[in-house]
């Protein structure tokens, strides 16, 4: 068994919904099938909440709403019969959806625990329409929403965790009765509930880890997540031109890679894939004849190149809190890393001295970041300073941090570009080498590595 998964744009509109059915119908392997909301469709929810509206506002958007979604299933679809119940089922969800916003609109008020629910209505409507596209194409597919399966979290809005042991025991006897009826469950991504039935969300790119879920707690063979790139590159091909194809990576090599910056795969899409060992193929769903990237513990791909690839963050900054002995006082990093952590920051990379901690946060996060800090002043932290303008750059590889003059090459490179490094982070991960640059020299910076390390003898 397998679970086959497709995000937002290979559902953006009728065409693009054929490839996804075409892809569907020739494997006739059992199969789990999990989707993302339609291109675009969270992006227009988020922005309608962001906004003070009037009851005729959500009035025209649900209709906008509907029109997208029954036009699309027109283009799919052509048995009547499908095409009404698939209508009913989204003008269940519609009205759901009106009377929450409504709530919204009424209230003046949008909670962490509303804007999660609203966000959830994009996979409701998916399901539903790729359901009656692959009924119509003689399979028997039936839509199913996550949170009806059992996908259970800790509850926390925005970006949320399974809880393994509880989702599989929900999980894993619905799917196999599913699949002894010979039905192919088209289920919702994105989202789950807590164990009372609140709904939570996995973050953006989240249906990845729904489909990793799924599958962990399945048994599947495989996982494949059909995108529309061909998998992951040696670098970003933007930036680097010459980047080539990965044909292999492991759990931890697409992890990092997913963590800092690499936008394939939601970055704890690998965790319950390693845990089961399931192999996850990352796949184009325009081009199927394309094997892609397989990701797994797998010698060969050990054996290969040091440096798999490079990836980066562009738009970050730097964070300095100071102080007298700041470094050896017991419980102040904690106690930073706490509030931005409450506050919803990551910090993507630390350093201490004996003045001073510097830690790297994205740069839309840095006004928060400094209110959140001045909590932290006390006879400890005298001042709080920041840095705009950063880049990360990330080397990753198998076994890369034991490799003697790997780190050496890197910055020899980097210094012969007359180009300034700092923050670099060479220790936590024996996968990675991070380190930051000004952003004006990210592009020369990568290009150059790139052409001077990936190499097979590197």
């Amino acid at each position: 068994m397998k679970v086959l998964k497709f995000g937002g744009s290979s559902l953006k509109d009728g065409p693009s919904m054929k490839k996804v059915g075409a892809i569907i119908a020739a494997d006739d392997e059992e199969k789990v099938v999990v989707v993302s909301a339609i291109q675009g469709v969270t992006d227009s929810l988020i922005e309608f909440m962001s906004e003070v509206r009037q009851e005729e506002d959500v009035q025209r958007f649900i209709r906008e709403l509907r029109d997208r979604h029954v036009q699309i299933l027109a283009d799919v679809a052509g048995s009547m019969y499908v095409k009404q119940q698939a209508v009913n089922l989204l003008s269940e969800k519609l009205v759901r959806l009106e009377r929450t916003l409504y709530g919204i609109t009424y209230l003046e008020e949008l909670t962490p625990r509303t804007k999660d629910l609203v966000q959830s209505f994009g996979e409701r409507m998916s399901v539903i329409v790729l359901s009656a596209m692959l009924q119509d194409m003689g399979v028997n597919a039936v839509p199913v929403e996550a949170d009806e399966l059992g996908i259970i979290t800790d509850g926390q809005f925005g970006s949320a965790t399974v809880d393994m042991e509880a989702t599989r025991r929900n999980v894993a006897p619905r799917i196999a009765d599913m699949l002894a009826r010979n039905e192919v469950p088209v289920v919702t991504g994105f989202f789950g509930r807590t164990p009372e039935g609140v709904i939570t969300l996995f973050g953006r790119n989240g249906t990845d880890y729904s489909a990793s879920v799924i599958a962990n707690a399945a048994d599947a063979r495989s996982l494949e997540i059909w995108k529309d790139v061909d998998g992951f590159m040696s670098a970003d091909p933007k930036m680097v031109p010459e980047a080539v194809p990965i044909s292999a990576l492991t759990y931890e090599e697409a992890a990092e890679l997913s963590y800092f910056g690499a936008k394939v795969l939601h970055p704890r899409t690998v965790e319950p894939a390693k845990e089961r060992g399931t192999v996850v193929k990352v796949r184009n769903v325009f081009k199927p004849e394309y094997e892609g990237t397989a990701i797994g513990d797998i010698e060969a791909v050990k054996d290969g190149m040091t440096i798999k690839s490079i990836s980066s963050m562009p738009n970050m900054a730097m964070v300095k809190a100071y102080g007298p002995g700041l470094g050896s006082r017991s419980g102040i990093l904690s106690e930073i890393s706490v509030l931005l952590s409450d506050a919803g920051i990551n910090v993507y990379a630390a350093a201490t001295s004996q003045t001073c901690i510097s830690m790297l946060i994205e740069e839309r996060d840095l006004r928060f970041a400094e209110k959140v800090l001045s909590k932290a002043r006390s006879s400890v932290v005298d001042r709080i300073e920041t840095m705009r303008g950063l880049a990360l750059l990330c080397l990753v590889g198998e076994g890369l941090g034991q490799k003697t003059g790997i780190a050496g090459k890197v910055f020899s490179i980097v210094a012969a570009n007359g180009t300034n490094v700092s923050l670099i982070s060479a220790g936590a991960s024996t996968t990675a080498l991070t380190f930051t640059v000004r952003r004006e020299d990210l592009e020369l910076t990568a290009r150059t590595i790139h052409r001077q390390l990936f190499r097979p003898d590197s």
